[in-house]
């Protein structure tokens, strides 16, 4: 389930800035199907960057939606569309970009958590707080 839709990402880069990234038969008219699908295709791809972050802390697809992990992956598809054919991706975006890519390195390493988004551990205090990550445990002993 996607984080955010085509339109989220239109609206950041703006109808025109949207012609200008994905416009390949240089007619500067509304995007065709195809042209359009070169947002999805970065969503989709976006999605699972997040997705590993939180998979080892969330089941996923993730229910309901989530106003920062929208936001994440607007930054993180806007910067992809923009790049899509060599283009340099202005200084606030591609900022935008990395510190998403930075905060999403933080969950992984569960350093972070989302904000809004409730964990199994939050759920359920039999949830061991080290969801996700290995125990080492002795056989013997159980310990």
């Amino acid at each position: 389930m996607p984080y955010c839709d085509r339109q989220d990402v239109i609206d950041r880069l703006s109808a025109s800035g949207i012609i200008y990234v994905t416009d390949d038969d240089g007619d500067n008219g509304d995007p065709t199907p195809e042209e359009l699908g070169y947002i999805d295709q970065a969503i989709s791809a976006c999605d699972a960057e997040i997705d590993a972050a939180l998979l080892p802390y969330v089941s996923i697809p993730i229910d309901g939606s989530n106003e920062w992990l929208r936001h994440r992956d607007v930054d993180l598809a806007v910067e992809r569309v923009i790049e899509r054919k060599g283009q340099s991706v202005p200084t606030s975006l591609k900022d935008a970009a990395d510190r998403t890519r930075r905060w999403l390195e933080l969950i992984r390493k569960g350093e972070m958590r989302v904000p809004g988004l409730a964990y199994p551990s939050d759920l359920s205090s039999e949830v061991d707080s080290s969801l996700g990550r290995p125990r080492v445990v002795n056989p013997t002993t159980g310990e």
